[in-house]
């Protein structure tokens, strides 16, 4: 799937070829096609596959560091691992939008698989006086802006913008949670 990430970041999922991935992968184009029923399954899977390998391995969350806190570490989290993998960040950026172009709910499903790992890690980050129903709208709120910067990031590659950006955001992101803390 790595080679296949690789060729999608790089020519885009247009061309995105079974045998252009097989090439880059050094395998034969007919596992490829034994692995996978068609280019869409293929497609799919890489998605699936990038959002459990963040949620496993990009995630550090502080049972109980509170909503904003956490919600905070998460977009820092998520702006370094798609800094630090360029190809990831664009592979993935690429796959929701011919996810959306394919019509149906392909697109719904593609980005409700990243809104459910968000929702978990704000869960896991709560800590007593939390508001519970904000968790939902943080988490859409917390994906559209790292969205946005990511996109940012693509157009200038200014790390001194962007970390000043995620700063903002993050404080944000803290008081808006803080904001909604009960007294209690």
């Amino acid at each position: 799937m790595r080679a296949a990430v690789e060729v999608i970041a790089e020519h885009g999922v247009g061309g995105a070829t079974t045998r252009r991935i097989a090439a880059t992968a050094k395998a034969p184009l007919a596992s490829l096609h034994y692995c996978f029923s068609s280019k869409e399954d293929l497609l799919f899977a890489i998605y699936e596959q990038q959002a459990k390998t963040l949620q496993q391995q990009a995630w550090h969350i502080r049972q109980g560091a509170g909503l904003g806190r956490t919600a905070a570490s998460l977009l820092r989290q998520l702006m370094s691992w798609w800094e630090g993998d360029d190809n990831y960040a664009q592979a993935q950026a690429e796959l929701f939008f011919w996810a959306l172009r394919q019509g149906g709910d392909l697109g719904t499903k593609a980005f409700q698989i990243h809104l459910d790992v968000m929702v978990e890690c704000l869960r896991r980050g709560m800590r007593p006086g939390d508001d519970k129903s904000l968790v939902e709208s943080l988490a859409r709120v917390l994906t559209s802006t790292a969205d946005g910067l990511l996109f940012q990031w693509f157009a200038f590659r200014d790390r001194d913008r962007l970390l000043a950006d995620i700063d903002l955001a993050t404080e944000a992101l803290e008081r808006l949670a803080d904001a909604h803390r009960s007294k209690a």
